[in-house]
């Protein structure tokens, strides 16, 4: 699942996983990006828990800009599109946002979101519900390498996890990232994600589970 804030969520090496626990199938993933095939029990759009495909609003990032999360629409898909990380950045996240849309159109299991930031598309982050293991996913987070540094992702990541912890059967929350990308491991470990001690590929899930 990836992030992409100078980050610290990111990532998106190269390859598409099947789901949780199961095989490579061919692709790209990344920080946290984990990204398995459709199967009609786990799609998010059919019958999906969490939140729906609609604005989140909202939160201030670090300069007191109000973050929300947005669906991906005719009108901002290209912003989201363009969305590209720090060269350096690329081992951990995908080159551009595109790759993300591609996904969730493609494989029909991610729910993509616009990251705004004052009115403005600065990011990326997409969720899926995995019903075998009864527990969501995040992926897909990238903030544009000129709006990094801000608290963007923390602000983006706060509002979903927020959102889909509202839901009464949401259980558990999870993302991966890679060992060497100390930035989003950091940025995991403050919102309150703790190691569930499973590793996908070369990847560290990491696990967050919703207030009593």
């Amino acid at each position: 699942r990836g992030s992409g804030c100078a980050r610290p969520c990111a990532a998106v090496p190269a390859s598409f996983r099947r789901a949780p626990g199961g095989r490579t199938a061919g692709g790209t993933r990344g920080s946290g990006l984990r990204c398995w095939r459709p199967r009609p029990i786990c799609r998010p759009r059919c019958g999906r828990r969490g939140a729906d495909v609609r604005d989140i609003a909202g939160t201030g990032d670090r300069t007191g800009r109000l973050v929300t999360l947005a669906p991906v629409t005719d009108a901002n898909w290209r912003a989201v599109a363009d969305l590209a990380p720090h060269d350096e950045q690329r081992r951990f996240v995908a080159a551009l946002g595109a790759r993300y849309l591609l996904l969730s159109l493609r494989e029909e299991v991610w729910t993509s979101l616009a990251v705004d930031a004052a009115g403005r598309t600065v990011g990326h982050v997409m969720w899926a519900y995995d019903a075998d293991e009864d527990a969501h996913w995040i992926g897909g987070m990238l903030v544009d390498a000129a709006e990094q540094g801000r608290g963007v992702g923390r602000a983006a990541l706060t509002l979903l996890l927020d959102d889909l912890a509202a839901d009464p059967g949401c259980r558990e929350i999870r993302l991966s990232v890679h060992p060497g990308n100390t930035a989003a491991t950091r940025l995991y470990t403050t919102l309150g994600f703790l190691p569930t001690g499973l590793v996908e590929d070369d990847e560290t899930v990491l696990a967050w589970t919703p207030p009593a």
